[in-house]
């Protein structure tokens, strides 16, 4: 973004919200926070692409189209920031959604797209001043290069050796993301030399899931992904080595009705807490989705991230970092009261696209009263499928990871202000504090957590 074009946002930035008292904004401290590069704790950002070529591994567990959930408000493709975020991408000067000016805007992206070729990743970073962005993505590709994109694969498969059609039979989408999952786990199994999984839980441990982990830490990964709350809860119970063994010796060869899924599970919450291990030991941390989630089948109780404490206290997990992002939102409460535990981390991501920021900024001040050390920036942000305006022979416009990550990134900033600024007047942190901790959420907390240099 060109600086002038910036200073001007943040000054009209501060004056856009009502001067209430509880969205008050401090314009120093908003001038601070849109000024600082960030980390982004947890994005799908997509690849650079050829003509003709779609991105399908910007994440592992793509929300289900058959049947679909409704879509909150304020992540739709109509709402008004998108005209903000396009103008300061691509100059565009209108706020409206005519096939005309869509038209322009759509000749402006692809201008822009074939201007930057694989630098356009980075152009992006560079407009919505992000430094560093994780992408959570089966594999990287073309324009995703360190040291500005950092790796974060899933390994959800890894929990789920053995026959899932019990699984998938409870409803459509965990039949489809079974399904993605089990042909994740076949790629793991033949990268790690094999054929088929291991007959005993001990060789299916060392002979698949370490030197899986182990290569995503070569390659670059600072951190694995569960996207376990769509696929079963998030409730998580110490199981024996003994008893995980026996598990998977009586079910792997052979069909599993519903009389095995309890000894399934405790198998899955073994090889859970193995991968935990492991990743402590390589210096990977878990990340784990929490609170809400899209398609109309999610079971929200189970997403709870309360549900995760008897992992996050073994005590034989010390060393492995968890990160529960998305906030845990609606149970925020909860998020903030985990974050005390000396190991666990949450980010800014996903409540940032859900919610505009005058909603999120009493749950993230939330948060910062609780542990200012442990609050990341994050954006969730992606590219949607369905473009504005396709009708009556217009091919319309796509919105772009690039316009949901400007936009999602603002939300942030400005929710960050107010909740900081309503700390500062009520007399919980001093201006240099607040400023400090504004740091620290947008690009310290990551910096120190991931050895990182912004």
């Amino acid at each position: 973004m060109k600086i002038g074009a910036f200073c001007l946002l943040v000054l009209t930035t501060a004056a856009a919200f009502p001067q209430d008292g509880s969205l008050q904004i401090d314009p120093q401290l908003l001038a601070h926070i849109n000024t600082t590069p960030a980390i982004d704790n947890h994005t799908h950002v997509e690849k650079v692409t050829g003509p003709g070529e779609k991105d399908t591994e910007f994440d592992a567990l793509p929300c289900p189209e058959n049947e679909p959930a409704l879509t909150p408000a304020m992540a739709r493709s109509d709402i008004p920031e998108l005209f903000s975020a396009w103008h300061a991408l691509y100059g565009y000067n209108f706020r409206d959604f005519s096939p005309q000016h869509l038209a322009e805007l759509a000749a402006s992206k692809q201008q822009v797209r074939q201007r930057e070729g694989d630098n356009f990743p980075a152009w992006a970073l560079d407009q919505f001043r992000t430094s560093i962005m994780f992408a959570n993505r089966i594999n990287m590709g073309r324009g995703l290069t360190a040291p500005r994109f950092r790796w974060v694969p899933y390994d959800d498969a890894l929990m789920y050796p053995l026959n899932n059609d019990g699984l998938k039979a409870e409803n459509p989408d965990r039949r489809f993301f079974f399904g993605r999952e089990e042909t994740i786990l076949k790629s793991y199994i033949q990268q790690s030399g094999l054929s088929a999984v291991p007959d005993t839980l001990d060789g299916y441990l060392k002979q698949v899931v370490t030197p899986t982990l182990e290569r995503q830490k070569h390659a670059g990964a600072v951190a694995i992904k569960f996207e376990m709350a769509y696929l079963r809860s998030l409730e998580v119970r110490r199981v024996d080595e003994a008893a995980a063994a026996r598990a998977y010796e009586s079910l792997h060869s052979r069909s599993l009705t519903g009389a095995d899924t309890p000894a399934y599970q405790e198998l899955q919450d073994y090889i859970l807490a193995y991968l935990a291990g492991e990743a402590g030991r390589l210096g990977l941390a878990l990340h784990f989705h929490t609170g809400f989630g899209c398609g109309s089948y999610f079971k929200l109780a189970g997403a709870n991230p309360l549900l995760l404490e008897e992992l996050l206290d073994n005590p034989e997990l010390r060393k492995t970092t968890f990160v529960l992002i998305h906030g845990g939102w609606p149970w925020s409460g909860e998020m903030a009261t985990l974050l005390t535990k000396p190991n666990v981390y949450t980010d800014t991501s996903e409540q940032s696209w859900l919610l505009p920021a005058a909603t999120f900024a009493p749950v993230l001040r939330l948060l910062l009263e609780f542990a200012p050390e442990k609050v990341m920036f994050g954006t969730d942000l992606y590219g949607a499928d369905e473009p504005i305006g396709a009708e009556g022979g217009n091919p319309g416009v796509s919105v772009g990871w690039e316009d949901v990550g400007w936009i999602a990134g603002r939300r942030v900033r400005n929710a960050l202000a107010m909740a900081l600024s309503g700390m500062v007047r009520d007399g919980e942190v001093t201006p240099a504090r607040a400023r400090e901790i504004a740091s620290l959420v947008l690009n310290g907390n990551a910096s120190k957590l991931y050895g990182l240099i912004p």
